[in-house]
């Protein structure tokens, strides 16, 4: 009787000890999946945001995401990196900047007007001037 009861309460915990492992489990995994749904959309809305800007442009302007291997990304890096000065924003408890991410915007208009300005300015005949220019 008694032990027989003892044995059963003994198992019964168990099961509640593990069910109530399981359920935080469960919930742990639920709040993971919530927090990918959150990023997933604001990706989508990111990415729905430029190719917009692309669309209501016809093609003019175009946006295009730098790898670090592109030479204009490192260009950027260290442009960013060098109007960097840590002291401006000790008061707001930055110590230090990194970049994440570079987009390049080709503005196809800007461009037109850039390279007619240039044809002003050298000699565009000759073949080493694009050389010496850097996007």
């Amino acid at each position: 009787g008694d032990g027989l009861r003892s044995q059963m309460k003994s198992k019964l915990e168990t099961l509640d000890s593990a069910a109530k492992n399981k359920m935080t489990e469960i919930a742990h995994a639920e709040g993971m999946l919530d927090e990918m749904k959150e990023q997933v959309c604001s990706i989508s809305d990111y990415n729905t945001s430029r190719l917009i800007v692309e669309l209501e442009t016809g093609g003019n302007i175009r946006l295009e995401d730098g790898k670090p291997t592109d030479v204009w990304y490192s260009s950027c890096v260290d442009l960013v990196n060098s109007r960097f000065f840590q002291n401006d924003f000790t008061a707001y408890g930055i110590a230090d900047l990194r970049v994440v991410r570079v987009t390049r915007i080709h503005n196809r208009f800007l461009r037109n007007r850039f390279e007619e300005r240039l044809e002003s300015l050298v000699d565009t005949s000759e073949p080493g001037y694009k050389r010496s220019l850097e996007y």
